[in-house]
């Protein structure tokens, strides 16, 4: 039968980290459908109570699809939990191809304003739960000899931000920590990272409150593309970035932000 073969994920495992909601539930998806079975991992870090219901939802909708589904609730700035998780998909599937480290936050506040615990917290959410994420997955990748991590970077590790500057910082060293370990674990196991531009989620839209519609539709008039991104986009930016069809990229970041903000008139 004719086709792309190689952008198939069939009979590969992946593990999504912030998959409750979002940019992680799209990319989950997006994983199941070229044919990953997948672990779904994470906390609903505004009310942990709803962790395990979020990641229960996207379980759902990928067995729907057809393919297996693991929901592990986890905090990804924990190296006990991180471990677990591991542990956990080792034992429902005996393999780990894809590793995409997505979990991460910030909150928005000029530089002068942040304490030091602010900082550490956003330090804690984007780049301790990357590298710890990337060791432990790391590790056993580098032992079989096999597998794809994605790192979830941002527009704003090229550009800064005036009211994310830590967030910013962060996601800059996602970049640049993707590059080193595309180095050292290098030849067997690729490292990349993706970089959304501003992204239309439900939990963005839940913080514009009555004014969701609008502040969108603004928003997209500022984008060269007249639109935001969709955890879809991503979603399937990460399929091609997890697949063969990707087998001689590492070490880059890929922005996936429809050509950026417009040039002002």
């Amino acid at each position: 039968m004719p086709g792309l073969h190689e952008f198939s994920l069939d009979g590969k495992t992946a593990i999504v980290t912030g998959a409750g909601q979002g940019i992680g539930k799209g990319i989950a998806l997006a994983l199941a459908e070229a044919g990953a079975d997948v672990v779904v991992a994470g906390i609903t870090v505004a009310d942990r109570s709803r962790s395990e219901a979020d990641l229960e939802a996207t379980a759902d909708e990928i067995r729907l699809l057809g393919r297996s589904a693991l929901p592990v609730v986890t905090d990804a700035r924990d190296a006990t939990d991180v471990q677990a998780l591991i542990d956990a998909a080792l034992a429902e599937f005996d393999s780990l191809d894809i590793m995409v480290n997505n979990a991460g936050g910030s909150f928005y506040a000029r530089f002068p304003d942040i304490s030091e615990g602010g900082f550490e917290a956003i330090v804690r959410n984007n780049l301790k739960s990357t590298f710890l994420c990337c060791q432990a997955a790391g590790a056993v990748m580098r032992e079989r000899e096999t597998g794809v991590i994605i790192n979830l970077s941002s527009g704003a590790a090229f550009s800064g931000s005036i009211a994310q500057p830590v967030y910013a910082a962060t996601k800059a060293g996602i970049t640049n920590l993707t590059q080193t370990l595309a180095a050292e674990f290098a030849p067997h196991v690729r490292v990349v990272a993706l970089a959304p531009g501003l992204t239309d989620t439900v939990g963005m839209r839940a913080g514009y409150g009555d004014e969701a519609e609008a502040r969108v539709a603004a928003q997209a008039q500022t984008m060269a593309a007249k639109r935001l991104a969709t955890p879809r986009d991503m979603g399937l930016a990460c399929v091609f970035l997890a697949s063969d069809a990707a087998s001689y990229v590492s070490g880059i970041t890929l922005r996936v932000d429809g050509g950026g903000r417009a040039a002002d008139d």
